[in-house]
């Protein structure tokens, strides 16, 4: 049976495109046999997890409806160790193979290659070591929070300590989501929805000023 191949592309600004990395991954699927079907997120920064095309993508993963993923570099995927370990995970689970040619990550037809097994074993090691540090900060940050006399429970309105400890969190490059920041901050998802896109717009035009200027 032809399988069906996930190209996933990425880039962070709508001024970039992603002919290069189309064009080199559609050859591989074309060398080996696969039908490509294309995911492609625009303007997004692979340090936030929830994006359309990559749920997209694993939601057919999971369906069985593709066999395998392809992406140019692990970073197009996501650049925090911690979140590429759980789609790796995910994809494994899935038994939906992986392939990066450009880093030598393969775990197409149910096997994995050396390189493939060094690289996902290390990435899976700093990963914890990365949910630790997270841990730790969290908790250190949450102190300092309380000591400070914020209110730490569920609220629905956000206090200025709040915006600030959101902001430090999105900026720092780990694993960013609605359910992160409701946890770490103990607000309700709707609330902690509304300060993730209010971050999230802040960090867009601070780009654009940045362009402009």
């Amino acid at each position: 049976m032809n399988s069906k191949a996930g190209i996933y592309l990425r880039v962070s600004t709508d001024e970039q495109n992603t002919d290069l990395q189309k064009d080199n991954l559609t050859q591989i699927c074309k060398s080996r046999g696969w039908t490509p079907v294309f995911y492609e997120d625009h303007g997004i920064s692979g340090s936030v997890t929830e994006r359309p095309a990559l749920d997209k993508m694993m939601r057919a993963a999971m369906d069985k409806e593709i066999q395998v993923i392809l992406a140019w570099k692990l970073d197009r995927l996501g650049r925090s160790t911690q979140h590429l370990a759980g789609l790796i995970n995910d994809l494994l689970a899935y038994d939906c193979g992986l392939c990066v040619p450009s880093q030598g990550i393969d775990t197409t037809g149910g096997v994995m290659n050396p390189a493939s097994k060094l690289q996902l074993n290390v990435l899976a090691a700093v990963a914890e070591f990365e949910r630790d540090l997270i841990r730790e900060r969290t908790k250190a940050g949450m102190r300092a929070a309380m000591d400070r006399g914020v209110h730490c429970g569920r609220v629905t309105s956000v206090t200025q300590d709040q915006l600030n400890m959101a902001r430090l969190v999105i900026d720092s490059g780990e694993v960013v989501s609605v359910r992160h920041l409701s946890r770490t901050l103990g607000l309700s998802p709707g609330t902690a929805w509304r300060l993730w896109r209010k971050v999230l717009k802040e960090k867009a035009q601070t780009r654009s000023q940045e362009t402009h200027d």
